[in-house]
C-alpha cells in the first residue's frame, strides 16, 4: 500500500471520528461580532483561513 494513502486513509478516519464528537452547536463572540454554528463548521472555517494565509505567505516568497 502507498504511505500517502495510509496516511491519508487514517487522517480522514479521525477527521470523521472528530466530526461525530463535535457537532454541538456553539456561540462565537468576535470583537462586534457573534455567531452560533455547528462546531465542526467552525473548525472547518479556522482551518481553511488558515490554509489560504498559508498558501498565500507561500505564494508571496515565491514571487
Amino acid at each position: 500500500m502507498d504511505f500517502k494513502l495510509f496516511i491519508s486513509t487514517i487522517a480522514l478516519v479521525l477527521m470523521g471520528i472528530f466530526v461525530f464528537q463535535n457537532m454541538e452547536v456553539v456561540s462565537v463572540d468576535f470583537l462586534i461580532w457573534s455567531i452560533q454554528a455547528s462546531r465542526i463548521i467552525i473548525y472547518l472555517t479556522i482551518f481553511l483561513i488558515g490554509a489560504l494565509v498559508g498558501w498565500l505567505g507561500k505564494s508571496l516568497r515565491m514571487l
